[in-house]
């Protein structure tokens, strides 16, 4: 709040005190929902106070104020065990429950007897080459191709994108003259 008595000056020239202005004005209702005079006082619809600016300070104060209350310490009760485990029995499955997934096993060891037996029926290839005795040079080779084949990146999905377009620069992109004198080769004079 501004003190009585400081004036300040306007863009305009103006003298305008501030504190003057307050103190002649604090029983105006102030702008907004809140139900209060320019001072803090809570006043009705009707324009007369309620409560004073002080009795609200004083009830918000008493309300959260930082001084701990000390109240009586409660005498403990005797501590009884508590011993849950007791009377505790492993869940025993219903068995309407093992009715209803019996089917569906059924249904899944059939169909799997049908795809082992399809399987049984195809013939499997053996490999025909045999490969001889392997020195330890081709090993060591195998294994670092190998290495470099992991290591080579796949690229990402710029890398696909690119792969994926043909773009011929010449071709497709007509320049503009001054950018085809540019890119004659040869010397030029500046």
């Amino acid at each position: 709040m501004a003190k009585k008595g400081k004036t300040y000056r306007t863009a305009s020239g103006k003298n305008v005190d501030f504190g003057a202005m307050l103190l002649a004005n604090e029983t105006e209702s102030a702008l907004g929902n809140m139900n209060v005079n320019a001072r803090g006082d809570q006043i009705s619809s009707d324009g007369k106070i309620t409560k004073t600016r002080e009795e609200v300070m004083r009830e918000y104060n008493s309300l959260h104020t930082m001084v701990p209350t000390d109240s009586d310490i409660p005498e403990g009760t005797p501590v009884v065990p508590d011993d849950d485990w007791q009377d505790w029995e492993p869940p025993v499955p219903h068995e309407s429950a093992v009715e209803e997934v019996a089917p569906i096993i059924e249904k899944i060891v059939e169909r799997d007897k049908e795809v082992l037996e399809q399987l049984s029926d195809t013939p499997v290839e053996e490999p025909t080459t045999k490969e001889g005795p392997r020195s330890l040079g081709h090993v060591i080779e195998e294994e670092h191709a190998a290495q470099q084949q992991e290591k080579t990146p796949a690229g990402g999905l710029a890398a696909a994108v690119a792969r994926a377009k043909n773009v011929n620069t010449k071709d497709s992109i007509q320049q503009p003259k001054h950018v085809e004198e540019q890119n004659i080769k040869g010397v030029r004079r500046i």
